[in-house]
């Protein structure tokens, strides 16, 4: 049992007997039906995926035949052995996920600082007006 935010991840391993593995299952759950913080509550509504992604793993483990064409950018895909073997067996889920990051553009620093003294100016004659309340 980890803790939550104690920097070690964890992972399920499940092993079928007999047979040869091909391919590995990854998912990336990122909620449990229960808060992060140390009190670990129940959430109301274990329903939504976004609060819950344990019923979803157990249905797509069970056809987990139909990931193999998911991208590794999606929360659930598969690893070829020939993939695990070439990062010495390492069965990270970081180690396969690719991240997509999405650029986002900014105004140019003048227009941010022009923006900032503007609502500085702002600021200050709300002062003022508050300031002649008072008197």
């Amino acid at each position: 049992m980890f803790k939550p935010y104690a920097g070690v991840s964890t992972g399920i391993l499940i092993f079928s007997k007999g047979g040869t593995t091909r391919d590995v299952f990854f998912y990336d759950v990122k909620a449990d039906g229960f808060s992060l913080d140390d009190k670990r509550t129940k959430f109301a509504d274990q329903e939504k995926h976004e609060n819950n992604n344990l019923p979803d793993v157990l249905a797509r483990w069970r056809n987990r035949e139909n990931e193999k064409d998911n991208p590794r950018t999606a929360q659930a895909f598969v690893v070829t052995k020939a993939d695990i073997v070439k990062e010495n067996y390492d069965l990270s889920i970081n180690r396969y996920k690719e991240t997509v990051y999405e650029a986002v553009e900014y105004a140019a620093p003048k227009v941010i600082l022009g923006e900032l003294k503007n609502l500085e100016i702002e600021i200050q004659n709300d002062l003022r007006e508050l300031e002649a309340m008072l008197v």
